[in-house]
C-alpha cells in the first residue's frame, strides 16, 4: 500500500483517492462507515472505518495507526481541519509506519491561523483584508465594526458553516447571537470581486512542483460562500512567485489551496492545506495535485510544473440546488460550456458520485423534515 486517505464520506477525499488511484498508487480510503462513498471508488485498493475525527480522534487515529501497521508505511492524507489537528497533534506518538504529509506543527500554525495570516502574507507583498475585530464572541461590539464586513470564525470547526457578508448593525447582531460566546469570530474588510483559487504544490527546497489556477463564476452563498461553478484559468506566474515566498518562509512544503479575492489586487482570504472542494476541476484540467503531493513527500524526483488546460468548467450541483431553494430557479436551467466536470460524478469512478449525490439528498430531506413536522403542530 502506498496511500491512507481519511474522511472519504466527503467530495475532497473521494477526488484524492481518485487523483492517487490514477497514478497508479494503493489507496486505503478511510471512512466513518461503510457507506461512505470513497470506499466504493475503483481507485480503492482497501477499506477501511473509522470513528468520526470530530467526535472521537483518539479512536479515528487509532484505527489509521493500526492500518498502518498493517499495510504500510502509509502517507496519510487529510480531508478535514479536525483530521490535520489530529494526525499533528499526535505526530510524535503514532506508530513509524504513518507518514506525514507535512513539515513541522509552527509551520502549519503560521498559515492555518487566520488572525496569523495577514503578518505571514505581508513578508510576501501579498494583501490581505483589513482586519477589524479578532477574539471571541461575546467580546463584539456591533457599534465598533466598521460595515459592510466580512464575518467568519477563526477555525474551520464552527457553528457559522460558512463566512457572511455583513451589511448592517442589524445583521451583525443576528449572526453573533446565533454563535456560542466562547468561539473566536473574525471581522475584517469586505472585498468586493470574483472568488478566485490558487493551488500549489511547494517541494522541500522551497519549489513550485505544482501549480492551478480557478476562477468562480459562481458561489453560494453570493459573495461569501464556496464555488458553484468555476473555470481553469491562465496562471498568474507573478501571484505564484509571491504565494511560494509565503509558504517558504513559513516553512511549509506540500499541497496548499490559497483563496483570493480577484480586485485589482488579488486579496488573500483564506489557506487550505488538504485535499479542497473544488480539486476535482485541478484533475479535470490535467493537474494531479494528490499525486505530485505525494511524490515530494516521498523525496521523488519531478520534472517542471505540469501545464493544464484552460476553460475546464466545474459545477457543483448540490449547492446549486440550495441556491436554487433560496430563490435562484434559473440556474439550474443554465448550460455550461464544454470541456466539464462535476464536484462529485466522474464516468470512469460512477459510484462514489452515486453515494455522495444520495447522501446530499438524505441531509436534505433531514433538515426539511422535522420543519415541516414543527409547523404542522
Amino acid at each position: 500500500m502506498d496511500a491512507l486517505v481519511t474522511d472519504v464520506h466527503f467530495r475532497s477525499a473521494v477526488a484524492g483517492v481518485r487523483g492517487l488511484g490514477r497514478a497508479g498508487l494503493e489507496v486505503i480510503a478511510l471512512g466513518p462507515g461503510r457507506a461512505a462513498a470513497g470506499r466504493w471508488s475503483r481507485y480503492a485498493s482497501r477499506r477501511g472505518v473509522a470513528p468520526e475525527v470530530a467526535d472521537d480522534p483518539v479512536g479515528f487515529m487509532r484505527e489509521a495507526g493500526r492500518l498502518a501497521e498493517r499495510y504500510g508505511p502509509l502517507v496519510m492524507y487529510p480531508c478535514r481541519e479536525e483530521t490535520i489537528d489530529a494526525l499533528m497533534g499526535t505526530a510524535n506518538r503514532h506508530p513509524p509506519e504513518v507518514l506525514v504529509p507535512y513539515p513541522g506543527v509552527d509551520s502549519m500554525k503560521a498559515l492555518r491561523d487566520k488572525a496569523r495570516l495577514p503578518e505571514q502574507a505581508a513578508r510576501a507583498s501579498l494583501r490581505t483584508p483589513e482586519m477589524y475585530f479578532e477574539g471571541f464572541v461575546g467580546e463584539v461590539d456591533p457599534d465598533a465594526i466598521p460595515l459592510p464586513c466580512l464575518v467568519k470564525q477563526d477555525h474551520k470547526r464552527n457553528t457559522l458553516a460558512h463566512p457572511r457578508t455583513v451589511q448592517s448593525r442589524e445583521e451583525l447582531e443576528e449572526v453573533v447571537a446565533g454563535l456560542p460566546q466562547w468561539e473566536r469570530l473574525i471581522a475584517q474588510e469586505h472585498v468586493a470581486g470574483d472568488l478566485m483559487a490558487l493551488s500549489v504544490v511547494i517541494d522541500k527546497e522551497g519549489r513550485i512542483a505544482a501549480r492551478f489556477q480557478q476562477r468562480a463564476k459562481r458561489t453560494w452563498p453570493p459573495g461569501a460562500g464556496p464555488s458553484t461553478v468555476a473555470v481553469s484559468v491562465p496562471v498568474d506566474e507573478e501571484l505564484v512567485e509571491k504565494v511560494r515566498t509565503m509558504l517558504a518562509d513559513a516553512g511549509y512544503w506540500g499541497l496548499a489551496q490559497l483563496q483570493f479575492i480577484a480586485a485589482p489586487e488579488p486579496a488573500l482570504i483564506d489557506v487550505n492545506l488538504r485535499f479542497y472542494g473544488s480539486l476535482a476541476l485541478a484533475l479535470a484540467s490535467g493537474v494531479n495535485l494528490p499525486a505530485i503531493w505525494h511524490d515530494v513527500t516521498l523525496d521523488r524526483a519531478r520534472s517542471e510544473p505540469p501545464e493544464y488546460q484552460v476553460g475546464v468548467t466545474y459545477r457543483w450541483l448540490e449547492n446549486e440546488f440550495v441556491a436554487a431553494i433560496h430563490g435562484r430557479p434559473k440556474i439550474l436551467l443554465s448550460r455550461l460550456p464544454k470541456p466539464k466536470t462535476g464536484a462529485m460524478w466522474a464516468p470512469d469512478d460512477p459510484v462514489p458520485g452515486v453515494l455522495l449525490a444520495a447522501g446530499a439528498l438524505l441531509r436534505w430531506l433531514a433538515r426539511r423534515v422535522p420543519r415541516r413536522r414543527r409547523h404542522s403542530r
